[in-house]
């Protein structure tokens, strides 16, 4: 069932190799050691995910560097990225934050111009494409979460994807305690950064997810109605800024996410929030803090803590996220949301 599984994924993803682990974050840990990334290497990171997109890059001594996100797409800002560019910089850590598609042209052209690898964490964009490509098929690999909360899930586990057999090959010694693919013609070079650990996903968990990838793009379906659902009822409120799509991208949405702008004397984001619960509707205030704030990056100096991503903290601050979007959820359920947001602000005068 894996090796189902793994040709399932390449060849949706039209490329070459894949190779299944037990979590989207032993995917990201296997992306780096199969690119060689080590000690002082520096990695351009957005400062706007789930902690694994950074912590994953430690165990190899990798350095992050952290990187605004666009204010309209949530996702790395290029232009911010060139700036934080130097002679120890080896990579490129790229998150199509909430299903919707980077910049890659512009994260490609940036990557080819200083000789950078491109890691594309797409936990929350399968399906997602970029001018008709799937992400994760764009730069030198990409990585995909089955974890329980995602568009398809075995309970845990994801899936590393690439086009070159040297990553892929790497990959699964890193998987599998360094043993089973090695053979006469790997060079000391080659066996670089080889500590092997156990990532290894299960027949069982794989069978799971076979069944549900054959009804992806239904599910995803499924999602995009009830986001433009959400959205056009949303769109009657000054208030709220959704989320936007680079030209030529399709999303995949994971969640629905947007900025709550209120206008003076309308309640602020984290009462919105707290209202919604009184009315049964579960919403999500941004991150509890942006990656460089953790302890483990914030505690290392100057160039890491509050402040680092002034731009993207002010919108982190006014992020608002639906999390309801995966079927069986449909198109009632989006409309309790907005009717709950409108009664919400009748009642404190906003309307």
């Amino acid at each position: 069932s894996v090796r189902r599984l793994e040709a399932m994924f390449a060849a949706r993803a039209g490329v070459s190799y894949a190779v299944a682990c037990n979590s989207a974050t032993s995917g990201l840990v296997m992306a780096a050691g199969a690119l060689d990334l080590g000690e002082g290497d520096e990695v351009l990171v957005p400062c706007m995910s789930f902690h694994a997109t950074a912590t994953a890059l430690v165990p190899w001594g990798c350095v992050p560097v952290f990187v605004e996100v666009k204010p309209d797409t949530f996702c790395i800002d290029a232009a911010d990225a060139a700036k934080k560019i130097t002679p120890r910089t080896r990579a490129i850590m790229v998150v199509h934050l909430g299903g919707s598609p980077a910049d890659m042209d512009a994260i490609l052209a940036l990557a080819h111009w200083h000789g950078l690898q491109v890691i594309e964490d797409c936990a929350q964009s399968l399906g997602a494409r970029f001018h008709g490509r799937e992400t994760g098929s764009l730069g030198h690999c990409g990585v995909y979460s089955l974890t329980e909360t995602k568009s398809i899930t075995c309970g845990e586990g994801g899936v590393l994807v690439t086009d070159d057999m040297r990553i892929a090959r790497k990959a699964r010694l890193i998987r599998n305690h360094g043993e089973g693919v090695v053979d006469e013609s790997w060079s000391y070079d080659d066996l670089v950064n080889v500590v092997g650990m156990n990532y290894r996903l299960t027949d069982l968990q794989a069978a799971l997810a076979i069944a549900q990838l054959e009804q992806l793009d239904d599910r995803n379906h499924v999602r995009e109605a009830n986001a433009e659902h959400l959205a056009a009822r949303l769109s009657r409120w000054p208030w709220f800024v959704r989320q936007s799509v680079e030209p030529d991208a399709t999303p995949a949405w994971f969640l629905f996410k947007t900025r709550y702008v209120p206008a003076p004397g309308m309640p602020s984001r984290d009462e919105l929030v707290a209202m919604l619960a009184a009315e049964g509707i579960p919403s999500v205030a941004g991150y509890t803090r942006l990656l460089y704030e953790n302890p483990l990056f914030a505690r290392r100096g100057p160039r890491y803590g509050a402040g680092t991503c002034p731009r993207s903290e002010a919108i982190n601050r006014e992020f608002l996220w639906f999390p309801f979007l995966n079927p069986p959820n449909g198109r009632a359920d989006m409309d309790d949301a907005a009717d709950a947001i409108e009664k919400i602000f009748r009642g404190t005068g906003a309307l």
